[in-house]
């Protein structure tokens, strides 16, 4: 029942000299609401056929700067306003999500990054999300988002053509406890056999991405990929 949408994305980059680069974009997206937001019901959840399609325009400007070959550096200011958003809604703990529109969702933010020659990699990210439609209550999504996000990488090649790699990140949920995660890997990446082990969230951290669902805890994985070359 949905008509046409006409979708447009622009973007540009200038160099100022051979170190520094501007950039900027403009975008719109939109997203039909899915069966399950239109007819899904159970006794957590109740769907609603009257939704209408999200709607949303983004904007972004930056500058990367590269000052040697060992220092790449970007930061990014960004404003993503959205129309009639599609999230699950309740007024107080002991009510049924009801699936709804958000007619005025805008979302403002900034990300940093900072990648280093020897395989370090460091990322921040702040976000801000204001509506004024929905009374005071919880969303299951948009109302979810991290305010603050720290993320932390290095990846090294050893000897005997092993590779490491660790990720740590945290994260400051809205109306959230903040949470730590750490991931650590290493496998061999030479040659036709490639054993690896991974172990994810390494201190067991209690955390939820999307109210209400528990994200595992310390998790390990090892194993062994083959690769066949054919001539």
């Amino acid at each position: 029942r949905y008509s046409a949408e006409f979708s447009p994305t622009a973007a540009g980059g200038f160099w100022i000299n051979q170190h520094l680069k501007l950039r900027a974009s403009a975008s719109r997206a939109f997203r039909v609401p899915t069966y399950t937001d239109l007819y899904y019901s159970d006794p957590a959840n109740m769907g609603n056929p009257n939704l209408r399609p999200e709607r949303a325009w983004t904007y972004e400007a930056g500058v990367d700067w590269s000052p040697s070959s060992h220092v790449h550096a970007g930061l990014t200011v960004f404003e993503r306003r959205e129309r009639d958003g599609i999230d699950y809604y309740r007024t107080d703990p002991n009510a049924i999500w009801q699936a709804v529109n958000i007619d005025n969702l805008t979302f403002k933010g900034i990300e940093a990054s900072v990648r280093l020659s020897g395989g370090l990699d460091f990322r921040y990210a702040f976000l801000h999300g204001s509506q004024d439609t929905v009374p005071l209550g919880e969303t299951k999504y948009s109302f979810n988002y991290p305010m603050h996000s720290f993320v932390a990488n290095w990846q090294r090649a050893l000897p005997a053509g092993l590779l490491f790699r660790t990720r740590v990140g945290v994260l400051d949920r809205l109306a959230r406890p903040e949470y730590a995660l750490w991931d650590v890997y290493a496998g061999r990446a030479r040659g036709t056999v490639h054993p690896f082990v991974q172990v994810t969230n390494l201190t067991n951290a209690d955390y939820q991405e999307i109210l209400g669902v528990v994200m595992p805890g310390r998790s390990i994985l090892g194993g062994v990929e083959v690769g066949v070359h054919r001539k």
